[in-house]
């Protein structure tokens, strides 16, 4: 039924009381009807065997064939009787007429009907009639006949039930016949009134069917009354608002699409193009350079000293030079031009239908707008420079990727020769060249962090006085890589393109968890000892929140105690990023880290520092170590920072210790630690693990 329609489902409902009402009148009068057939049956048998008894009396008693046969030939010509008998009281029959007769209507018994297949028996007794004279009492009666017994025999009529069950089953296909023509006219009235109200629901199912196809401005006739009009009205007003709506919302969501398409491709802070648009723009130039004779130049342009400006006003004064610089050289550029923000500071201008020497009198332009513009923010004016790499789009040019990397090394090029100028670049050119393979080493640098091809050397630090007894083994760690050719590469080939392409933190986030490991296995050894690493952080990274995580990570990982790892931070870059530096040093310190302020004694203001960020050691770089034994500048510097470390509790250590004068030097200056060729070579931490790490 769940599947119906609902003109079915209303059918169905209006038919079903209608149906069961007329079947139970059908029955109560068809069973009325049968049972007064019967009735009628019944008693038109007793009617005849009781008026036939009395007349039967006088051939019975008399015994005259003729008349008992004239009584049956008459009684046998009444409808449906097809049989009759007369018999005496000992059941001898006296008169018998019609279709064979129950062969047991001869036995006396008690008077009533029988019944058979297709027939039905009445039988009645015939009594003698008392009549009463008075010259004959009744008296006189009781001795005659039978000994006073009245009845002298009996009658049976034996009637056809056929036209009996003919007048039933006409009785019942009336009945039928009358309930279909009840049902069909209750039918018709039922379809009717389903068909005025299914009509509209249909048309109500129709309109919100095409709603959900999408056509909103589907609407419904209101040509019904009542309830339904209610409907059709409602239906239709939530139809049109509904397409209001719906017409409201597109007009947003194009608008919206517009903005974003619009952001997808331009930079939200300038309003020029972003990288992604730039380097789509750059990729057209190539393949227009490569289909015919179209001429660009492409640009790299870095702001100079922008960094000094987020750092002494913030980053809402830096965004806004930013905005002011773009829109200036959004007015210089020509309209065939593209002009983008690469991202940070960087920008790109890519040149339209431009060869290589009035491009440059127009990156010229461009250089010298920027220098000669000024910035004020609040108290302050701030200048500011534009160093750029220009390089010329040619069809040799493997792809955009291979163009804007040719240009930022320009970029490059041009800050590394004093900032604020132009550098033209060429693919022969050698400066060019020395820089790609900066890059590449920086491409080398992160497959060998990829690979784990990083190491640890060990060199021990060691103290100048006596042994000391407490257990600690103190251990310099520093970061060797091995290359594709299974070399041993130093810090000093592989950091500065570490510096410079910002692949700093990654080193220093794997050294972490080198050294923990490296504690870890020293303290698995079991001898009772521990190891105290120290570790040089290849930089300080103003997001230093990131290191310490690490560092708070590796140790409960590898279940290293934090005061066993040391970690170095070079004075020079801590004296350029004192804030930083503080700011780290402080979470070390929290962390129950130790801190070596190394390379120390570069300047003369570098004790100022030890106020700021105080040391558990201070190591005095090899500039001046070297030079302990002959220099007195050298020996007056190691001898204040002593007694600095005396007065502020720090230890100092002596780098480049590598004979005995100058350990012998050393030790006369008070300098408690050294590290050098006196002691041990830097070995790969397994093997002194296993060979100097026992002593």
């Amino acid at each position: 039924m769940n599947s119906w329609r609902i003109s079915h489902r209303l059918l169905f409902l209006a038919l079903l009381p209608a149906a069961a009402l007329s079947l139970v009148l059908l029955l109560h009068f068809v069973v009325g009807g049968l049972n007064a057939l019967d009735a009628e049956m019944r008693a038109r048998g007793l009617t005849t065997v009781r008026s036939l008894a009395p007349a039967s009396e006088y051939g019975v008693i008399s015994g005259h064939q003729g008349s008992l046969r004239a009584l049956v030939e008459a009684t046998l010509r009444q409808p449906d009787v097809r049989g009759i008998g007369i018999a005496d009281a000992e059941g001898r029959g006296l008169a018998v007429l019609g279709t064979p007769l129950n062969p047991a209507w001869q036995q006396p018994g008690a008077v009533g009907p029988s019944e058979g297949d297709g027939w039905l028996g009445f039988a009645a007794d015939i009594r003698r009639t008392m009549v009463e004279f008075e010259d004959f009492p009744e008296e006189s009666y009781a001795n005659l006949g039978d000994g006073g017994d009245r009845r002298i025999g009996f009658v049976y009529v034996e009637f056809s039930t056929e036209s009996l069950a003919a007048r039933k089953r006409a009785l019942i296909r009336d009945g039928l016949l009358i309930l279909c023509a009840g049902l069909a006219v209750a039918a018709a009235i039922a379809l009717r009134m389903a068909r005025g109200f299914s009509g509209p629901l249909r048309r109500l199912i129709a309109g919100v069917g095409a709603m959900g196809e999408g056509r909103l401005d589907a609407r419904v006739p209101e040509a019904s009354t009542g309830e339904l009009a209610i409907l059709e009205r409602g239906f239709n007003d939530m139809a049109g608002r509904l397409q209001e709506l719906h017409e409201t919302m597109q007009r947003r969501i194009d608008a919206a699409t517009a903005q974003l398409a619009f952001q997808a491709r331009h930079d939200p802070l300038t309003g020029l193009v972003n990288r992604r648009e730039f380097e789509r723009r750059v990729e057209e130039a190539l393949r227009a350079v490569r289909g015919g004779d179209a001429r660009y130049v492409l640009c790299f342009l870095d702001l100079d000293r922008f960094k000094i400006i987020n750092d002494t006003c913030g980053h809402i004064a830096g965004d806004e030079l930013l905005r002011q610089l773009a829109h200036l050289l959004q007015r210089r550029v020509r309209d065939g031009d593209v002009l983008g923000r690469l991202g940070g500071d960087e920008f790109g201008v890519l040149l339209a239908d431009c060869g290589e020497e009035d491009a440059l009198s127009v990156v010229e332009s461009l250089r010298r707008l920027v220098e000669d513009y000024r910035f004020g923010w609040r108290e302050h004016v701030f200048a500011v420079g534009a160093s750029i790499g220009m390089i010329a789009v040619d069809g040799a040019a493997k792809d955009v990727a291979e163009l804007l990397s040719l240009a930022d090394q320009g970029c490059y090029l041009a800050k590394e020769k004093g900032r604020n100028r132009v550098q033209v670049c060429r693919r022969d050119d050698r400066e060019l060249l020395a820089r790609r393979g900066e890059v590449n080493w920086a491409e080398r640098l992160e497959r060998a962090l990829a690979e784990d091809r990083l190491f640890f050397a060990a060199q021990r630090i060691r103290p100048l006085a006596e042994e000391d007894d407490d257990g600690e083994v103190h251990v310099q760690l520093m970061p060797r890589l091995c290359d594709d050719d299974g070399n041993t590469v130093l810090p000093s080939v592989f950091l500065p393109a570490a510096e410079r392409f910002e692949l700093v933190p990654a080193i220093d986030r794997w050294a972490v968890g080198a050294a923990c490991r490296a504690v870890a296995r020293f303290a698995a050894r079991g001898d009772g000892r521990r190891l105290l690493a120290s570790i040089s952080l290849a930089g300080i990274d103003a997001g230093a929140d990131a290191l310490l995580s690490r560092i708070d990570a590796e140790t409960r990982r590898h279940g290293v105690a934090p005061a066993s790892l040391c970690f170095g931070i070079d004075e020079a870059q801590a004296s350029v990023r004192l804030a930083d530096a503080m700011r780290l040093v402080q979470g070390l310190r929290a962390l129950g880290c130790r801190f070596c302020l190394e390379n120390f004694g570069s300047g003369f203001a570098s004790f100022s520092y030890l106020r700021h960020i105080p040391p558990d050691f201070v190591k005095i770089g090899p500039a001046i170590v070297r030079e302990i034994a002959t220099d007195h500048v050298s020996r007056t510097v190691a001898a204040a920072i002593c007694d600095m470390g005396r007065e502020l509790g720090f230890r100092v250590i002596a780098e480049a210790v590598d004979d005995d004068v100058v350990c012998s030097a050393l030790r006369a200056l008070g300098v408690d630690l050294g590290q050098g060729g006196r002691f041990e070579a830097p070995a790969p931490f397994d093997a002194w693990l296993e060979g100097a790490g026992r002593g």
